[in-house]
């Protein structure tokens, strides 16, 4: 029921004879780690239900709207634009073959699901997402900033090196990232410093390991990672931001043409026929 992190934390905790600040330390872990999820998060439902609502108006116009004008049309024949016959097209595929549309949806979450279990495909796909510009650059943020402050809070409770970067491969939720950190385990093992380890593997930010390195020179490796910690949760949350803020008004405007585009599809037929009928 507890996870290796939990369980380790508490056992050092009482071989110190600090449970008690152990477990503050344990219950501020959790708290960060929430909060920095519950940015994420927060700051995608915003796009998620522009996304919603640009699917939901499309398929609107497309299947009920478009239609009903299919009649008024078919007295033009050949003479319709070109982008009115592509607008028709569409809307009666739509109407017949909304199934399909459907089965092919369902079908491919299904196809990523059992891709997403399979640990060498997902390990494809998550290298895949860690190449993919600045989402890529997120996610790496988000897995230094849980590493550090696991790491950090684990060497503050007196939890040897080499079985804090254990734990801390178990709790990142990148495998790409995990593989790395037990690859410079490795390396810690067999006498290297924990910064020029992590460098190694080409997969953690330069700053963090920078900071890690000043770190293990001071003698400060606990706290410099907890330091590390709140700077990548810092600069993840800004990141997300302007993510967001670039993201609304470009939804917006894919919104604005693609109804733009449908309703002149609509418009340009009924002004060739009146300019026919005068």
């Amino acid at each position: 029921m507890f996870s290796r992190l939990y369980v380790n934390m508490v056992r050092a905790g009482e071989v110190s004879g600090s449970l008690t600040d152990t477990l503050k330390r344990m219950a501020e872990y959790l708290e960060r780690s929430r909060q920095l999820q519950g940015t994420v998060i927060n700051a995608l439902i915003y796009p998620l239900i522009l996304v919603c609502m640009v699917i939901f108006a499309v398929i609107t116009l497309m299947v009920f709207v478009v239609p009903s004008f299919e009649p008024i049309f078919e007295e033009l024949g050949d003479k319709l634009p070109l982008l009115t016959q592509i607008v028709l097209a569409v809307a009666g595929f739509l109407e017949s073959f909304w199934w399909l549309l459907v089965a092919s949806i369902i079908g491919f979450i299904w196809w990523m699901s059992k891709q997403w279990a399979m640990p060498e495909s997902r390990t494809v796909w998550e290298n895949r997402l860690l190449g993919f510009g600045k989402i890529g650059e997120l996610l790496q943020k988000v897995e230094t900033a849980r590493l550090a402050r696991t790491l950090g809070t684990l060497l503050e409770n007196g939890v040897p090196l080499l079985t804090a970067l254990s734990i801390a491969k178990n709790v990142m939720g990148n495998t790409v990232l995990a593989a790395a950190v037990e690859v410079a385990a490795q390396d810690v093992k067999t006498g290297s410093g924990l910064a020029f380890a992590l460098g190694s593997t080409k997969r953690f930010p330069k700053l963090a390991l920078q900071m890690i390195a000043v770190g293990e020179e001071a003698g400060e490796l606990d706290g410099m990672l907890m330091k590390v910690a709140d700077t990548y949760d810092v600069d993840v949350r800004n990141t997300v931001e302007r993510l967001i803020a670039a993201m609304v008004p470009l939804l917006t405007a894919v919104m604005t043409v693609m109804i733009g585009l449908i309703m002149l599809a609509i418009v340009q037929p009924i002004l060739t026929m009146s300019t026919l009928v005068e």
